[in-house]
């Protein structure tokens, strides 16, 4: 193969062979920037399309196999060789790669010179190096690729283009060139205001050329750019510069001759003058930042304490954007600042901050850089900076260590070496090296759970509120949390996880935008934030660009697939949809705190803050999406169907708890197969789930998914039946009578037709307690009569015996004692009732047993029978959480035990008002619940109520109902039945 390939980036994107250039369309060039960004490594074809056409056009694998054809046919015609565009651009599962020989690619030939720049010792040389770089630069870096890829790298890049620039003035600053600089320095602090390494370079330089007077004002100029734009004064470093430069330091001045060797970074400027990075070991090295630390004092206390007990290499980990390098600066601070009391490190602290450092073997020699020493390289760099630094105490903070984990070992070896020193780092994965204590940074408090309503003192109590807050207020000084905005900001929190980061970048929203507003727009919210900040912190979407980055091809996919979860899976789940090998690339993903852990019921849950799911769910290829949904979905219809006839009988608590941590998974299901999914998998959702949404209260959920697919033409007849009757029980749920009777005769009249016991049994069922509901005890007889004995029929199969079968032939048997009850058939009514229980025991059913007991209580003449009863029942409701039966429940034993009750006293009285209370909340808490199947005595409860009113007086009553009204369901059980 003939033909030297170059492709240059720095500028507008060309491709060279043998010096010529290639001619590119801008479609090509673009497919040549997506593959010359990984350097190397394998792209896989969705990524391309992705990058290539940033979702503006449809995904069309055939067209980028067509542009990669045309850019190889490019290649071949400008060298004369067929082969070397297959060589240059190589097909490698599951992509394409770009194989060029060693510094073939500008960029990657820029950081290795800027490498050797920075860990010369000759400045001389050193300074010729960065030179070299520079001049790789012919323009702003990916100047012709308009896609979002490009332009964020290029900004990654101009951020390094910046730092060499930088370099390079430091250098000829030692060097004594300062006349030579003055003028890029001019222009440098023009358009970079923020930037205090530049504005101390550019006073020193102004001063060693006779202009103290301007060196001031410079220095004045400083500090108005910062007040203007951070609303904070120069540090340490600017202030000390100032001073010096009125006393007319004579440290500040020019080398009498260059010097032979020195330490690059820390050579150019005085140390006491140094900005973070290049200072010498002191306090002045540690940048504290301008904002509060909000939510995080008890990890401050805690951290400090863990280094006072000995930690000397404590790893801050956690999501990007938790928080980490402020609450580490803050912890230096506390131990070493200024103001700290005793400080452990009398040799002071020192950040080091690694995110632009690309190179894990240059992370000793930027430490030494940082410390002020001559910058160690070589196997020896370690055994070398230890020498340097013998006897010291001194606290070094490492920041955004993350992408040089290959450091660790040797920053474990410094740890190691110097008892003075300790570490302090923060990664978003452990360095998992020896003598490494991991703390965890959580996202700030939210408050309650998702659709729950928080009043605004607990909004107020939410850390994750309170930054809000105070961002917003900074800039939008008017606004204010109140009754009516708590509830919106407490959803944005929600929403956004409590990461700061996140929380900061929309609060500066208020400036333009309401609450309400901000709540719609929260994703593009996220997609700007302050200057001052790292380019891969300006974005939450540059933040997890960040993230992903550093994961390998195994983790990367498996991230972008859990974008199909909600609310969390298990390893058993997530072996089931990925494979029995899943587990190490979820490692990965909990290590670089992209997947959180928490403790669900049985097992791990494992889950993803909502930024990162969104964040996943973007790098979802079309036909990736419909893979890992699809088979999502499957799952998930199979677990539910397994949960619907589990709810049936004796382990019904336990599905109810399976169900509850999956609820979220089973609607994600739910809503993929009734789209672009399988339409008869959301159809069997909704009949294996409709019994849930009932007991938990959810039938306005419930009813929404049934309405979603009940008129789907792809779902077949009994599932299509199924669907309607379990629609039937929600609305009947609701109140909607009407409705319910409507679709269960339907169903009746299907089921008939199709012989299919199981929906007609449940839709007789149905119109029974419709009978019920319009007090029609004469067809909730003959309903009910039919019912059992199509439930008979259905038991007697061998798929009826369990499930539907026992649930209907028990609950008929109850619900056929209630109507023979209302006709004065006690004895008849008490056999059918007593039948009913029976069933319901044997099964294990706590629903049918319950509601019998509750008919039982209320046919029993002796007050203590019937309150035993009642007991019994609200002992096998707890667990259940249904709102409705419990409201009921309360309501009777208040009024059996008043009946029964020979004497009453004010602590009886008090403890029926705070049962009724409970009683009144549960009923509002359900307000959508509006009918049932029981048939209470309201009367008897009002002379309860007011015979308890009558005994404590109206204040001691009304004060006991408010009290009942905040129970809990637990507490409720506990003051009804002991």
């Amino acid at each position: 193969m003939e033909g030297t390939v170059r492709v240059g980036v720095l500028g507008p994107v060309e491709v060279t062979v043998d010096g010529r250039p290639v001619p590119l369309s801008p479609s090509l060039r673009t497919v040549v920037a997506a593959l010359a960004v990984e350097e190397g490594r394998v792209v896989s074809a969705d990524q391309l399309v992705d990058r290539i056409w940033d979702d503006e056009q449809p995904r069309a694998s055939v067209t980028l196999l067509s542009y990669v054809s045309r850019v190889r046919a490019r290649l071949a015609a400008a060298s004369g060789d067929d082969d070397l565009g297959v060589a240059v651009l190589r097909t490698r599962a599951p992509g394409y790669q770009l194989v060029l020989d060693a510094g073939a690619l500008d960029a990657q030939r820029f950081r290795g010179l800027l490498r050797r720049a920075r860990t010369d010792p000759d400045p001389h040389a050193a300074r010729a190096t960065v030179g070299e770089a520079l001049d790789l630069w012919r323009g702003p870096a990916y100047a012709d690729v308009p896609a979002d890829f490009a332009r964020a790298e290029g900004e990654r890049l101009g951020e390094t283009l910046l730092q060499a620039r930088e370099l390079a003035i430091e250098l000829d600053l030692a060097l004594g060139r300062h006349l030579a600089v003055l003028d890029e320095l001019a222009a440098l602090v023009h358009d970079e205001p923020l930037r205090e390494g530049l504005w101390a370079s550019y006073a020193l330089a102004l001063y060693r050329s006779g202009r103290q007077a301007d060196a001031l004002a410079a220095l004045g100029r400083a500090r108005s750019e910062l007040a203007e734009h951070l609303g904070v004064d120069p540090g340490p470093a600017l202030r000390a510069l100032q001073d010096q430069v009125l006393r007319q330091d004579p440290t500040l001045d020019a080398p009498a001759a260059p010097p032979v060797a020195a330490a690059p970074t820390s050579a150019s400027l005085p140390a006491e003058v140094a900005g973070s990075g290049s200072a010498g070991i002191g306090r002045a090295a540690l940048v504290v930042p301008p904002t509060s630390l909000v939510g995080r004092e008890d990890d401050l206390a805690e951290l400090a304490d863990v280094v006072r007990s000995g930690a000397r290499l404590l790893t801050l980990t956690g999501f990007g954007g938790v928080g980490k390098t402020r609450l580490a600066s803050r912890l230096a601070d506390h131990l070493a600042g200024p103001d700290a009391p005793a400080s452990p490190f009398p040799d002071g602290v020192v950040l080091v901050p690694l995110a632009t450092t690309l190179d894990p073997a240059l992370v000793v020699p930027t430490i030494a850089r940082a410390l002020g020493q001559t910058a160690p390289t070589g196997p020896d760099g370690v055994r070398v900076l230890a020498e340097q630094l013998a006897g010291r105490r001194l606290l070094l903070v490492l920041d955004n260590l993350e992408h040089l984990l290959d450091a660790a070992p040797d920053v474990a070896a410094l740890v190691a070496a110097l008892p003075g020193l300790t570490v302090v780092a923060t990664s978003r994965a452990p360095l998992r090296v020896g003598g490494e204590q991991e703390w965890p940074v959580r996202p700030l408090a939210v408050p309650g759970t998702a659709g729950r309503a928080v009043g605004l003192a607990e909004a107020q109590a939410s850390s994750a509120v309170e930054l809000f807050v105070q961002r917003a207020r900074a800039v939008a000084p008017g606004f204010r949390l109140d009754a009516g905005n708590a509830a919106t900001v407490v959803e944005i929190v929600r929403r956004l996880g409590g990461i700061p980061l996140a929380v900061e970048l929309a609060s500066a929203r208020l400036r333009i935008l309401g609450p309400e507003a901000l709540l719609e727009r929260l994703d593009s919210a996220l997609g700007s934030g302050p200057r001052d900040l790292p380019e891969r912190q300006r974005t939450m979407r540059a933040t997890l660009d960040w993230s992903y980055r550093l994961l390998d091809g195994d983790a990367q996919r498996l991230y972008r697939r859990l974008a199909v979860f909600s609310g969390g899976w298990t390893l058993d789940t997530l072996q089931v949809l990925e494979g029995p090998e899943v587990h190490s690339a979820l490692e990965t993903l909990v290590e670089h705190s992209l997947v959180t852990t928490s403790w669900g019921g049985r097992d791990t849950r494992y889950g993803m803050l909502e930024p990162a799911a969104q964040h996943a769910r973007s790098l979802l290829a079309q036909d990736e999406l419909a893979e890992a949904a699809t088979a999502h979905a499957a799952h998930f219809v199979e677990l539910a169907e397994r949960a619907g006839q589990g709810l049936l009988a004796a382990d019904q608590l336990a599905w109810l708890e399976v169900i509850d941590f999956e609820h979220a998974n089973l609607l994600r299901a739910h809503e993929w197969s009734r789209g672009p999914g399988d339409g008869e998998v959301a159809g069997r959702l909704v009949w294996a789930l409709w019994l849930y949404w009932w007991w938990r209260s959810f039938t306005t959920v419930g009813r929404r998914a049934v309405a979603a697919v009940v008129d789907d033409p792809r779902l077949s007849r009994p599932v299509a039946v199924r669907a309607r009757l379990a629609g039937a029980a929600l609305a009947y749920s609701q109140g909607d009578l009407d409705v319910a009777e409507a679709e269960y005769v339907a169903v009746v009249a299907a089921a008939r037709a199709d012989g299919d016991l199981e929906p007609l049994a449940n839709s007789v069922a149905g119109l029974g307690i419709v009978a019920i509901a319009r007090g029609d005890l004469v067809g909730t007889e003959a309903h009910q009569r039919e019912a059992i004995a199509v439930a008979e029929e259905l038991v007697a199969t061998e798929e009826g015996a369990t499930g539907y079968g026992p649930w209907i032939l028990s609950l008929g048997h109850c619900w056929l004692g209630t109507a023979l009850l209302g006709t004065g058939r006690h004895e008849e009514a008490l056999h059918h009732l007593r039948r009913g229980l029976e069933i319901a025991h044997a099964s294990g059913d706590r629903l049918a047993a319950y509601t019998t007991l509750w008919y039982l209580a209320h046919s029993e003449a002796d007050p203590a029978a019937a309150r035993a009863h009642l007991v019994e029942g609200l002992r096998l409701a707890e667990g259940v959480g249904d709102l409705t039966n419990l409201s009921y429940f309360l309501d009777a034993l208040v009024v059996v035990e008043s009946v029964g009750a020979t004497a009453y006293d004010a602590a009886a009285a008090e403890r029926h008002g705070r049962l009724l209370g409970a009683a009144a909340a549960f009923r509002d808490t359900e307000a959508a619940r509006a009918i049932s199947y029981y048939q209470p005595d309201d009367e008897a409860r009002d002379r309860a109520a007011q015979r308890a009113r009558a005994e404590l007086g109206d204040e001691a009553d009304d004060a006991a109902r408010a009290a009942g009204r905040s129970l809990t369901i637990a507490e409720a059980l506990r003051l009804a039945v002991g």
